[in-house]
């Protein structure tokens, strides 16, 4: 005995608990899409979460069967812990959210939120209360061993579904990884061709300005030379003035030699600073080139993956990847958690497109 529970009974319910909470979330995706979707994260009609849950309230609340508000909070507090447990570790497996509630209030990681808490509350209590006594019932009817041949045939089924369904999610989160390095790759190279063009013009016009300055300079250096030499007031001075007159002169030479000095250093500047420009233009002109081609390489593959994706979500609605993909409708994935919603609407624009052309 376990909790007061046999090893039978608690076979039986857990696979029969799986299977109503798998029924419930079909007709709650019906309700609330208009769709049929074979919902849970197995292929066959169970939702193991749903077992758990409804084992662990029946251990744990079974006592207080008589007081309804103690069993709606315990109703709360349970399932909630097994969803929140559930949603983080297939967090951590699959590097996905399956399921999010970040865009309700009161939500805890985006794996539980208070709406649906107390949800849960309410249906423990209605099963506890009314749906459990029937199923104990039922079970009961059923001789054990004709009850153990069918559960060992229903858990063998069930355990390659667990096999096969884990390699299948195992593939989508390796697609959506793939997806999402592809995605980060082609914003990175998108940033460094931004930064090459960006820092090629930089270099251009700062070479351009200094050459400018170089040139203003040199000048303003043979104005000031032709000031000092002036005719006129050579004619006006005396012998010694003459001498100041030669000596200025003098400096006007040297002054206008290096003022032609400058002016040539300054053409030169300028014309290794266009060459080196020009230069580095064309080298960088050519990593743009291999940077683009790389753009192109990764969005092709993007759009191959896509196209996959697109093909499973047609073709998988009851099996596969794509019936993952449908019956987690908020499902994320990634460091950045992305949502797939955007996905699933470019690949319906795409199909729309494809089917008007």
């Amino acid at each position: 005995m376990i909790f007061g529970f046999t090893l039978y009974q608690i076979a039986a319910y857990f696979l029969i608990y799986s299977f109503l909470g798998w029924g419930l979330e079909v007709a709650y995706a019906a309700v609330t899409t208009g769709k049929l979707v074979n919902r849970g994260f197995l292929n066959g009609p169970v939702c193991p979460i749903y077992g758990f849950g409804m084992l662990t309230m029946l251990f744990f609340l079974t006592p207080l069967l008589n007081n309804n508000l103690l069993l709606f909070i315990g109703g709360v507090i349970i399932p909630s812990a097994i969803e929140l447990a559930g949603g983080w570790l297939l967090c951590k497996i699959y590097h996905t959210r399956w399921w999010d509630y970040t865009d309700r209030p009161f939500n805890l990681g985006g794996y539980i939120c208070l709406e649906f808490s107390l949800y849960w509350g309410l249906g423990a209590v209605f099963m506890m209360k009314l749906v459990h006594p029937t199923i104990a019932a039922l079970v009961g009817m059923v001789p054990t061993t004709a009850g153990w041949i069918i559960l060992a045939l229903l858990y063998i089924l069930y355990g390659v579904d667990l096999v096969v369904t884990t390699i299948t999610a195992t593939g989508l989160a390796e697609e959506l990884e793939a997806l999402e390095r592809i995605a980060d790759g082609i914003h990175d190279i998108s940033d460094v061709m931004t930064d090459l063009i960006g820092s090629t013009a930089l270099d251009a016009d700062q070479k351009l300005d200094e050459s400018r300055l170089q040139i203003k300079l040199a000048q303003a250096e043979l104005r000031t030379a032709g000031e000092k030499l002036s005719a006129k007031e050579i004619r006006r001075t005396s012998r010694a003035a003459r001498d100041k007159a030669d000596e200025a002169i003098e400096a006007a030479r040297r002054a206008g030699e290096l003022a032609r000095l400058n002016a040539m250093e300054a053409a030169e500047a300028a014309r290794l600073a266009a060459a080196g420009t020009m230069e580095r233009a064309t080298d960088r002109a050519a990593e743009l080139l291999q940077l683009e081609d790389l753009r192109a390489e990764l969005e092709a593959r993007s759009e191959e993956m896509q196209a996959q994706m697109r093909a499973q979500m047609q073709h998988g609605s009851f099996f596969g990847a794509g019936r993952l993909l449908h019956a987690f409708p908020r499902m994320r994935h990634g460091r950045r958690h992305l949502s797939l919603d955007a996905l699933r609407e470019r690949l319906r624009r795409k199909d729309d497109d494809e089917s008007q052309s």
